[in-house]
């Protein structure tokens, strides 16, 4: 049984001063005041989750991370914060509602995939020591796991593409500045392995599991995954809503003659 007091909190992310004339947001040891203008978003929400600012080349590919996730179409987010713009609601409630929408099935594919690597790959140690060979074995594995549960691997194919552009540009990103490590590779070998086991039809990798693999590479804990995803596409759900209002549409639905119902029918007087 717990023995920490409740009605205590504590935290090590955030300290608010204001006393004998000074005025001040203390984030993770730095002065908030002093991290505007000097630090990127990017930089700051690396900061707020490892503790640290990070290195040029970290925050380079988190950027390109959060810039690659920020958009991605009519989809069921943004489709549901159009819904609400049209219904009349406000914004926050429009993007939270959107937010709300990932799960399991939709945007949060990479968060599996994320703990599936880290299982594998935590225990053999440092990731920067882990060999090719080593590599290549866990790849099978997973796959090999997936074809005997009869499921797929997180993170591989995606419905509106042949193959997703942004996880190469991502990877080379990522290989440009020094963060492509044994996360990426793997993720990599698990898209060989992948087609191997289909005859050679590629099931390329989508922009989940390329953010998978990134995050894991760039330190993150495997549970912080979604938040990269979320993050930025709440802006996508913000566009979205403002572009609903001003297309000033009223109440969207489905026809009646897109619904079929199946239940049963009252007797007939």
């Amino acid at each position: 049984m717990s023995t920490r007091d409740m009605t205590q909190w504590e935290t090590a992310i955030c300290k608010v001063v204001s006393r004998d004339g000074e005025e001040e947001i203390v984030v993770r040891g730095h002065r908030l005041s002093e991290l505007i203008g000097r630090c990127s978003f990017a930089e700051t929400m690396f900061l707020m989750l490892q503790g640290r600012l990070p290195t040029p080349g970290q925050a380079r590919v988190l950027d390109a991370l959060l810039v690659a996730s920020i958009e991605h179409g009519i989809a069921p987010p943004s489709m549901i914060s159009r819904c609400f713009a049209s219904y009349g609601t406000s914004i926050q409630a429009a993007v939270g509602s959107g937010i709300a929408a990932f799960g399991d099935r939709m945007g949060g594919l990479g968060e599996q995939l994320a703990r599936l690597m880290a299982g594998h790959l935590v225990p053999l140690g440092d990731p920067a020591t882990i060999g090719e060979e080593q590599l290549h074995a866990v790849a099978g594995a997973i796959v090999d796991g997936a074809r005997r549960e009869g499921s797929r691997v997180p993170g591989y194919g995606i419905p509106l593409h042949g193959a997703d552009p942004r996880a190469p540009r991502l990877l080379a990103v990522a290989r440009e500045h020094g963060i492509h490590g044994a996360y990426c590779r793997l993720a990599e070998l698990i898209e060989a392995e992948l087609a191997a086991a289909r005859g050679g039809r590629a099931v390329p990798m989508n922009l989940d599991g390329v953010g998978a693999a990134i995050a894991l590479d760039l330190g993150f804990d495997w549970r912080a995954t979604r938040l990269f995803l979320l993050t930025a596409r709440s802006v996508s759900m913000g566009a979205h809503f403002l572009e609903e209002q001003a297309q000033d549409t009223t109440w969207r639905h489905l026809r009646a003659d897109q619904i079929t119902y199946v239940g049963a029918e009252p007797d007939q007087k």
